[in-house]
């Protein structure tokens, strides 16, 4: 797990005279990914420039640092992070005459691609960005993994095209910020949206496509994009023994390769279903306890922390619980977060989410996690609605009343009513933020936007549940990855997510969904298959608590008591993101959490990237 910068020279004259000063500042950008190495190489022809921050977690000799090239000095590549079935693909590899020097999964990925060329990605099992050059035929290939669980950054400066794991690395070897983009800030105030999207909060700056790579020819503005994996379109398992057999051997397997490391790995326990059953399964594959941390708030009693010491009490592990400190300290480490982040995120589970990552960095450098699951296997009570339509589309209604029961216990009936007119009428979901009052709040740039493609649910479609995991997957869950990714690598703490595995993920899609919304119960299929090993205390919960934590709470109140934060206020003024009418305190009483939440981190991302002070 590393950062990467690559400039790519896509024009016919000399790279920038300073190009190495510049790269090196943005390498100093960012060093919190990689404290443990620095590299970086211009070509002597002016074609390309690579530079790489290391942190070791695989083969952790100074033969591995990046950039990293073949023995003949004609291929070379800048990547981060992990390609989790390297020692099989190195298997594959020397039993076709191929020699590998070292030790890493990152020669590994240069002999795939050196021997199979762009067709090597399909054999990649892990997740990745990265930048590969053959000096030869001065081809250029840039990839990122199938959903997005590494972040790549792409700005085009006339000739030039720079690519970066975060955007202040790009601003660092611009030598300056970017203007606000209006449509993704607007986007995020609007309808809570961000890592989903190509664009980013700087103008110029987008997001390198997940599941797709694209040869660049240096020297010219031509290149050619492919998507290189694309979901299953059958869901084909109908048998219940079939699908926890399935799910039993691959997320097992998925679990074992994770644990892969030459360096100290552990856990994030939630004391929920997924990794809760990832503590089972690596007790299972691996017979080491693992230390594992779990935030929490208080009344504890009342937070996931009894479960998550239940859980790790069962399977052998360390349980260190993290409290979520006090309103001062949530504030601060929520500005760091959007520091880290490049934005805002609408989740406030990044404020504990950074304390669990320090903690967890005293004695690990990689933790597992459950991200993912919930958009696999059906997890988020919300689905109880789209799973609920197709019950009753086919006459199983005591099967859909369960079904729409759990949506309306969790959110209550109003809410649950609400979300099915959000779904099924695009024209209302576009409304829904004028009721706290944003068409007088937001500039009109930030109103006009358009959120692109959104769920849909209705009676007469095939099939709204499998739409809406499809979307939940591909769209909305790249957005909590983002944070996962930026926050744990701003403590140089590597996380790795089994249900992301591509064979977990392509398991998962070829599941009849009835096999995963059924009693009421999401990813039911998981609960039958950990039923009688995890707790039924853990495993037949109906309430899904999230990340559950008090920052939105105290972030609502620091506004009413202290008014928004004065700079980012007045910078948000001046780019007409927001309007005047924003001033009146009242308004911060009548927002709500949610809203107050946005337009807070929005103002404290003003005041990080565009009031001119320099970076950290």
């Amino acid at each position: 797990m590393c950062g990467l910068f690559a400039l790519l020279n896509l024009g016919t004259g000399p790279l920038p005279d300073d190009a190495a000063q510049r790269t090196t500042r943005a390498l100093h950008a960012i060093r919190h990914r990689g404290p443990d190495a620095t590299g970086l190489h211009v070509d002597p022809a002016g074609r390309f420039v690579l530079g790489h921050v290391r942190l070791s977690v695989i083969d952790l000799s100074s033969a591995s640092n990046q950039p990293l090239w073949s023995e003949c000095g004609r291929y070379a590549i800048v990547f981060n992070g992990e390609i989790y079935n390297y020692i099989e693909l190195r298997r594959e590899l020397e039993a076709e005459g191929l020699g590998v020097r070292t030790a890493s999964d990152t020669e590994v990925l240069l002999k795939c691609l050196i021997h199979w060329g762009s067709a090597g990605i399909d054999r990649l099992n892990g997740m990745w960005a990265f930048v590969f050059v053959d000096t030869a035929t001065g081809q250029a290939i840039v990839s990122r993994d199938r959903w997005g669980v590494k972040p790549l950054y792409m700005l085009r400066s006339g000739p030039l095209l720079l690519a970066c794991s975060e955007i202040k690395g790009l601003l660092a070897f611009q030598g300056s910020s970017l203007p606000p983009d209006h449509e993704s800030i607007g986007t995020y105030l609007r309808f809570g949206m961000g890592g989903e999207c190509r664009n980013t909060w700087f103008r110029g700056v987008e997001r390198f496509p997940q599941a797709t790579s694209e040869a660049f020819t240096l020297g010219s503005p031509n290149s050619t994009a492919t998507r290189y994996w694309s979901y299953p379109t059958t869901r084909d398992i109908h048998d219940p023994g079939e699908a926890m057999d399935g799910l039993r051997a691959a997320l097992s397997d998925a679990i074992r390769i994770r644990m892969r490391s030459d360096v100290p790995f552990g856990l994030s326990l939630s004391g929920g279903i997924d990794s809760s059953v990832i503590a089972w399964l690596a007790s299972v594959v691996d017979q080491r306890p693992l230390s594992s941390y779990t935030a929490f708030s208080e009344p504890r009693e009342q937070s996931e922390l009894p479960r998550a010491q239940l859980i790790a009490s069962r399977f052998g592990h360390a349980c260190h619980p993290i409290l979520q400190s006090d309103a001062h300290r949530t504030l601060d480490d929520l500005r760091d977060c959007i520091y880290h982040l490049d934005a805002p995120h609408n989740s406030p589970a990044i404020v504990p989410y950074i304390e669990l990552c320090r903690a967890a960095r005293n004695s690990l450098t990689v933790m597992l996690e459950g991200q993912g699951a919930d958009e696999l296997l059906g997890g988020y009570l919300i689905f109880g609605i789209f799973a609920a339509l197709n019950q009753f589309h086919r006459g199983e209604v005591a099967q859909g009343i369960r079904s729409a029961r759990t949506a309306i216990a969790d959110q209550g009936l109003l809410s649950a009513l609400a979300n099915v007119g959000r779904y099924g009428s695009r024209r209302i979901y576009l409304r829904q933020a004028i009721r706290w009052g944003a068409h007088d709040i937001l500039g009109a740039e930030c109103l006009r936007v358009d959120p692109g493609p959104l769920r849909t649910l209705g009676l007469g479609q095939r099939d709204n549940f499998e739409e809406a995991l499809r979307f939940w997957h591909e769209r909305s869950l790249t957005n909590l990855l983002q944070y996962g990714d930026a926050i744990s690598m701003a403590v140089n703490l590597e996380t790795r997510c089994p249900f992301l595995d591509r064979r977990v993920v392509e398991l998962g899609f070829r599941m009849d969904t009835d096999l995963l919304f059924h009693d009421g119960f999401g990813k039911h299929i998981l609960r039958q298959l950990a039923s009688g090993t995890v707790p039924d205390e853990v495993l037949w919960r109906r309430h899904k608590d999230g990340f559950t934590n008090p920052t939105m709470a105290l972030v609502q109140t620091a506004a009413i008591e202290h008014g928004w934060p004065a700079l980012g206020l007045d910078l948000a003024l001046q780019h007409g993101i927001v309007t005047a009418a924003i001033r009146d305190p009242s308004r911060i009483r009548r927002l709500g959490e949610n809203a107050t939440f946005r337009l807070f981190s929005m103002m404290l991302w003003m005041e990080e990237f565009q009031s001119g002070k320099p970076l950290r």
